[in-house]
């Protein structure tokens, strides 16, 4: 039985071209972004668009397929799942990024043919991309619910979800990733009302990111899990502990 949930499935477009290379044991790896486009419209009736970016890294046969098949401006879609890595740069700023390790590719039509298919337009009803992330795990901390200037309620809580991976030598590994979950409106305040540190969760939503730049001039990015369902599983924690997990550093995605 899978101890926890940790899937991503895309549907956008290739904005750079695969890059193939080989690590030190001649194993290949293949990078590439995908952009993914939504459109809403605002309680006060504006219309609204907004694109996000993935990273997306496949290995092995996948990542060979995908470098000699892919090219910029397809539409694609991409199964996997997260992976947060980090690492310190040359001026001694520690780094992060967000990535797509796929499992499965499956190429589909380009801006070209889309264009051509007369009347065939984007819209809220029939979005020509898709952003979608399930997780089940554990709270890290208890969920903080707070309020827009418009009364909008927000509330926002840490998710660690383990996997469990088998190497080609046969050896099992597990490896945990932090998600920071944001929830809104009623959800928000159900979320804030009934979970706690430890609660075991499913949540389903979508990826966004958000940048900003502190007085230093250095620019921080935070990806966050904007959730639109929430199921709650296993037993409910009727006392919220004070302890908390160790703050992140807030460029840190997950």
């Amino acid at each position: 039985m899978a101890r926890g949930m940790n899937k991503v499935m895309i549907i956008g477009f290739v904005e750079r071209e695969p890059e193939l290379r080989h690590k030190n044991n001649g194993e290949p790896v293949t990078s590439f972004s995908v952009s993914t486009n939504r459109r809403w419209t605002t309680t006060a009736g504006e219309a609204r668009e907004a694109t996000e970016w993935f990273h997306v890294v496949a290995w092995g046969d996948l990542a060979e397929a995908a470098n000699k098949f892919l090219q910029r401006d397809q539409r694609i879609y991409v199964e996997g799942h997260l992976q947060t890595r980090s690492w310190e740069d040359p001026d001694g700023q520690r780094q992060a990024r967000t990535e797509v390790v796929a499992s499965k590719l499956i190429p589909m039509d380009d801006r070209q043919a889309i264009a051509a298919h007369n009347g065939e337009t984007e819209n809220e009803d029939t979005p020509l991309c898709l952003n979608r992330v399930m997780v089940i795990g554990n709270l890290g901390r208890d969920p903080e619910m707070r309020y827009t200037p418009d009364g909008q309620a927000v509330t926002s809580f840490s998710l660690a979800a383990t996997r469990t991976w088998t190497s080609a030598g046969g050896g099992r590994h597990d490896v945990t990733e932090w998600f920071n979950v944001v929830s809104w409106g009623s959800l928000a305040e159900i979320c804030n009302q009934y979970l706690a540190k430890g609660r075991r969760v499913y949540v389903e939503g979508e990826l966004r990111t958000r940048g900003w730049e502190q007085p230093d001039g250095n620019k921080h990015f935070r990806t966050e899990l904007v959730t639109n369902e929430m199921i709650m599983l296993g037993p409910r924690i009727t006392n919220r502990v004070t302890e908390r997990e160790p703050e992140s550093d807030d460029e840190t995605p997950f």
